[in-house]
């Protein structure tokens, strides 16, 4: 969780300008009444799942076999998912095997845990590990969920407002806001802030998550804080 990198550095004109951005592309968005900021609507982003709900858990094939446990997801250049990566097959927790396995294979086996694929028999990968623009230096990019997780989230002005905790894709697999949690002495709780997709100068290789605000109140103003009650189980 600790190789994250990403930044959604976006040139802010205005208090409002930079939320905006995000509204025709993600559809958790509401949109914003004139001189005001959008935000997230509840209900939509409640109705989502959770990255954490599934990494770490079980990839099975159809027939109830495990074959390895989810490392990572996937997320192409207009923030859907594209994959997951599996490892398994080894001992002492180093892997035997790593697939890369796309993201239309995977059935999310609502109420059970782990997911089905349809992952063919035999140790030797399925799909090839690199074939969309992850090793790619141009943008947009697809990227790795873990250049997201762990990084700490900062404003327009370089100002640390939190660190990045989650991720929250809607039921078609589309990524529409990241978490992030701020520390006690910034009055703690857990956010919600909408994915802006690739807008701006956005670049999943920087060394930090850049929140498109330059003010906490700003950032308050468009951020929806978590309860984590509402969100469905641990079990998709």
């Amino acid at each position: 969780m600790k190789l994250s990198r990403i930044t959604a550095v976006l040139l802010v004109t205005t208090a409002f300008a930079a939320p905006a951005l995000a509204q025709d592309s993600n559809p958790a968005v509401r949109p914003a009444l004139e001189g005001r900021m959008s935000h997230l609507a509840p209900d939509a982003l409640y109705e989502g799942w959770r990255s954490q709900q599934l990494i770490g858990q079980k990839a099975l094939r159809r027939n109830g076999e495990e074959v390895g446990t989810i490392r990572d997801l996937i997320i192409d250049a207009d923030g859907r998912l594209a994959a997951v990566l599996v490892t398994g097959g080894g001992a002492s927790n180093v892997p035997d095997f790593l697939y890369r396995i796309p993201w239309s294979e995977v059935d999310l086996t609502p109420g059970r845990e782990g997911i089905a694929t349809e992952l063919l028999d035999g140790k030797r990968p399925q799909y090839t590990l690199f074939p969309g623009t992850d090793n790619v230096p141009t943008l947009p990019r697809e990227f790795r969920l873990t250049e997201v997780l762990g990084d700490y989230a900062r404003l327009q002005t370089g100002y640390g407002y939190g660190y990045v905790t989650d991720a929250v894709f809607d039921m078609s697999g589309r990524l529409i806001a990241v978490l992030v949690s701020r520390d006690a002495a910034s009055g703690g709780g857990t956010f919600a802030f909408a994915f802006p997709g690739t807008v701006g100068r956005w670049d999943p290789g920087a060394s930090y998550y850049g929140l498109p605000f330059i003010t906490d109140s700003q950032a308050e103003a468009a951020g929806l804080r978590i309860d984590p009650k509402r969100f469905k189980g641990a079990m998709l």
